[in-house]
């Protein structure tokens, strides 16, 4: 679906959600969309970059979100936006066209009196999306204490493993999106040095691009942060797992043990031989005699030991 906007800055805003092969087409044959970029934006998990094509004078970003759908396995996607001077163009899915009202109010807040318009949209862009992230970060802590909670009640163990490990996948996504994202900022100042670019920083991009460099490292820190704790958690817990294991393994070895002292004694005297004292009326009180000896004899070794 195409969604056209009026907006403060010279180009044409389209929100292209989900664009059918038609509205591909269209893009492609009217606003001078490249094939290349076209399979950018549909690839909902291209990595975070900005390019300048001097052949067309347009310039492409991509940039990672958070899901609005937190039930989902993987919550990040890419958000392509293509600026030209005739349009500017942001690839969306269900999920993510959220960030079409940012984008809009952006323009229409520095649309005529900026001089850099793309460039600070693509700045405040990114800090607002780093503020979405740093807000993801703070369920991800509610999470991880409502996992470490339910892990000291033995019923739920099975699951709150399985809650963390999903809990970690995700982490690991966001991590990834937000190290992409806070490089951004480093792609734009490198677009503005370029040697053949006449553009000169002014102070009011300067100002948004520190700000949005400044919350997009925060919230690859806090992810990164968040990211160790979890680890760290899980390997506790699977060390506490792995010790509980071993004693029951331990103490089944033990109960084994024991439970073949009596077989064997009384296999013994159950033999075919002549034995002392086996024709007697009490002959099975020595039976058990002989048993729980034996039996205390291995549990004081096992104790010496320091099996048990």
């Amino acid at each position: 679906m195409l969604n056209y906007y009026d907006t403060a800055i010279d180009q044409v805003v389209i929100n292209a959600n989900n664009p059918t092969p038609p509205e591909q087409k269209y893009l492609i044959e009217h606003y001078g969309v490249s094939q290349e970029v076209m399979r950018y934006a549909l690839d909902k998990f291209e990595r975070p970059r900005i390019s300048y094509d001097e052949a067309t004078q347009s310039y492409l970003m991509v940039i990672s979100v958070p899901f609005q759908q937190t039930t989902l396995e993987r919550i990040v996607q890419s958000v392509t936006i293509f600026v030209n001077k005739q349009v500017l163009v942001c690839f969306t899915s269900p999920e993510c066209q959220y960030v079409m009202p940012h984008i809009i109010q952006i323009s229409k807040n520095n649309g005529n009196a900026s001089q850099s318009p793309i460039f600070e949209i693509f700045a405040e862009l990114v800090r607002i999306i780093s503020d979405n992230f740093l807000e993801l970060v703070k369920q991800f802590y509610d999470e991880q204490e409502r996992i470490e909670l339910r892990f000291h009640q033995r019923k739920h163990r099975s699951q709150t493993i399985n809650d963390l490990a999903d809990l970690q996948t995700r982490i690991t996504f966001g991590v990834a999106a937000t190290s992409g994202n806070d490089d951004l900022i480093d792609e734009i100042y490198s677009l503005i040095d370029e040697d053949d670019n006449n553009f000169e920083l002014s102070a009011n991009l300067e100002k948004r691009l520190e700000l949005a460099e400044i919350e997009a490292n925060q919230a690859e820190k806090n992810l990164q942060l968040i990211n160790e704790i979890v680890q760290q958690l899980s390997g506790t817990y699977n060390n506490l797992l792995n010790n509980e294991t071993n004693d029951v393994m331990r103490y089944l070895t033990v109960y084994s043990l024991i439970l073949t002292i009596p077989t064997i004694v009384g296999g013994f005297y159950g033999m075919n031989v002549r034995l002392p004292l086996a024709n007697t009326s009490w002959s099975w009180l020595l039976i058990i005699i002989i048993t729980v000896i034996l039996i205390v004899i291995m549990v004081l070794d096992m104790l010496r030991r320091h099996f048990l």
